[in-house]
């Protein structure tokens, strides 16, 4: 995973408490990774202040083309009580600095009452489609203040709130297969508390909607990368991927790209390397080895890449000299017997743990 930027998808709900003149507003960072990508540049930071009539809604971050920030404010804390604006559409791209003092059109909020603000990143054509987490900051309503960075204006995109309630499980970014769609794209991802500190905890028990699609680097972003249950009849297919915005970007990174890929700490045998493919605005190619069926037991994959010389993928520089000199994970997976009792024939080249 190439972009591993602030606080990522293992450790997605980062909160701060700041203090803004007379307000105290709940600061968060958020990163996204949208559907249809496994690499990603995209954040947004909000700090939002509830006043009476208006939100003061500051935002800040960077943008990949074709998609953007979207908000939405409420009466209540956490997306409750009456939603006080539509959904409203902040154009952004690249890096940004954005403020707003957006009025409200169905309601107030009394002094001493807690009031929110929705935001979230999503598809400029599909603002209903979250790329990544939707988050909820609260302020207490005791005054307002200025706005933090530039001013300027978002889009009323005339949608409503369907429901004055927050939603605790939200579908967050998918990850995309080698062989089209996603991986394990039925999985939900279920918010934490309100501070997170290292890599998040899961467990998951069910079977992935593509079971034995394993992507390399799955440690560092569950759940929607988790390997789920596993059985020894499972076509067990380890892949990673890279993309960037030219296809002339991809073979500059695949003539200076160095990968250590281990699995079971030995190297993968039969490495295949894909045609470059444009998928959306970018330009992808994807790594696969085929392992087969393996017997119960304990496995892991362990990645590493490292560059030659500096290369730059249309969005940010990796390589010796920039702040991308290398990039690692894991992933951690066990094979049960299936429920069959089947016959299966083993890939032997790989030795359980």
């Amino acid at each position: 995973m190439k972009k591993m930027i602030l606080v990522l998808m293992t450790a997605m709900l980062v909160a701060l408490m700041l203090s803004m003149g007379t307000g105290a507003a709940l600061a968060q960072t958020a990163t996204a990774t949208p559907s249809g990508s496994t690499q990603f540049n995209s954040s947004v930071t909000i700090f939002g202040v509830i006043c009476e009539n208006q939100a003061v809604v500051n935002l800040n971050g960077t943008m990949e083309p074709a998609y953007d920030v979207y908000y939405q404010v409420f009466s209540g804390a956490q997306g409750g009580g009456t939603a006080l604006t539509n959904l409203r559409r902040v154009q952004v791209d690249g890096t940004y600095a954005f403020s707003e003092a957006v009025p409200y059109s169905g309601g107030t909020v009394a002094t001493g009452a807690t009031g929110s603000v929705k935001v979230y990143i999503a598809p400029e054509s599909a603002p209903n489609s979250p790329a990544g987490d939707i988050f909820v900051v609260d302020d207490i309503q005791d005054g307002c203040n200025n706005a933090q960075n530039p001013v300027s204006s978002s889009i009323d995109t005339g949608a409503g709130a369907s429901s004055g309630t927050t939603t605790t499980t939200t579908t967050s970014g998918l990850i995309r297969s080698p062989f089209g769609g996603f991986i394990n794209s039925d999985v939900p991802v279920v918010a934490e508390g309100a501070v997170v500190i290292g890599a998040r905890q899961f467990v998951n028990p069910q079977r992935s909607s593509t079971p034995g699609v394993i992507f390399a680097e799955c440690d560092a972003y569950l759940p929607e990368a988790a390997p789920g249950l596993l059985y020894d009849n499972d076509n067990i297919t380890i892949f990673f991927s890279w993309y960037a915005k030219t296809e002339a970007q991809v073979l500059d990174h695949l003539a200076k790209a160095q990968y250590s890929v281990l699995f079971q700490r030995a190297p993968l045998v039969d490495l295949n390397t894909s045609a470059i493919t444009k998928i959306g605005a970018n330009y992808w190619v994807f790594f696969t080895a085929n392992v087969g069926n393996l017997k119960p037991g304990q496995y892991g994959v362990e990645y590493k890449l490292t560059w030659s010389e500096a290369t730059f993928d249309g969005y940010d520089d990796y390589g010796p000299g920039t702040s991308n000199v290398e990039q690692g994970s894991t992933c951690s997976f066990t094979i049960e017997r299936n429920p069959d009792d089947a016959q299966v024939v083993y890939n032997n080249i790989y030795s359980v743990r």
